[in-house]
C-alpha cells in the first residue's frame, strides 16, 4: 500500500512538472470529445502543440481504434498503421519520440508542418506532413500516412 502511495505521488508530481514547464493546461488543450480516450482538433487553425499532441495520440497511446480513426483521413482503414507503429514501439518512449515543428503552412482546409520521428539506433525520419480539415476536424492525411508507411518499411497497403 505504501508503494502505491509513493507511485501515485510521483505520477502526480511528474504531471504537475509537465504542466508547469510546458505551459499546458486544460484551457489550451485541443478540444476533445466527451468520451474518454478520444482526441480531436477542432480549432480553425491548429497549433504545433495541437498537431504534436495528435501525433502522440495516434502513435504513442493505446487509444481505441475508433478514437484513432476519428483523427485520420482514412478512418478505420488507416488505423492499422497507427496500431502497428504503437505496437512496434519504435517512435514512443523509451525507444523513440516524435516532434512536430515548423515551418507551417495553411491553405484553407490543408495545413502542413514538419515531423521528426526518432528511434534508438536508426537515423531520424524527417518529413513534411499534411493535415486536412474534414467536417470541422483536423485529420492526418492519407498521403502522409502512406509516406510514413514507406519510410518505416511497413508491409501495409495504402488503400485507404
Amino acid at each position: 500500500m505504501k508503494i502505491l502511495r509513493i507511485v501515485a505521488g510521483a505520477v502526480s508530481t511528474i504531471a504537475t512538472v509537465v504542466l508547469v514547464t510546458t505551459g499546458a493546461s486544460v484551457i489550451d488543450a485541443p478540444v476533445a470529445s466527451a468520451a474518454p480516450g478520444t482526441f480531436l482538433i477542432t480549432k480553425a487553425v491548429p497549433t504545433l502543440d495541437d498537431l504534436n499532441a495528435q501525433v502522440v495520440f495516434l502513435i504513442e497511446t493505446p487509444a481505441s481504434d475508433e478514437a484513432k480513426a476519428a483523427n485520420m483521413e482514412g478512418g478505420m482503414k488507416a488505423v492499422v498503421v497507427a496500431k502497428t507503429l504503437y505496437n512496434l514501439a519504435l517512435f514512443r518512449p523509451p525507444l523513440g519520440s516524435n516532434d512536430v515543428t515548423g515551418p507551417e503552412t495553411q491553405n484553407g482546409n490543408v495545413h502542413t508542418a514538419m515531423l521528426r520521428s526518432k528511434t534508438a539506433g536508426r537515423p531520424d525520419l524527417v518529413a513534411r506532413v499534411v493535415w486536412k480539415r474534414i467536417d470541422g476536424v483536423w485529420k492526418l492525411s492519407n498521403s502522409s500516412v502512406c509516406e510514413g508507411v514507406k519510410a518505416v518499411g511497413l508491409a501495409i497497403a495504402c488503400d485507404f
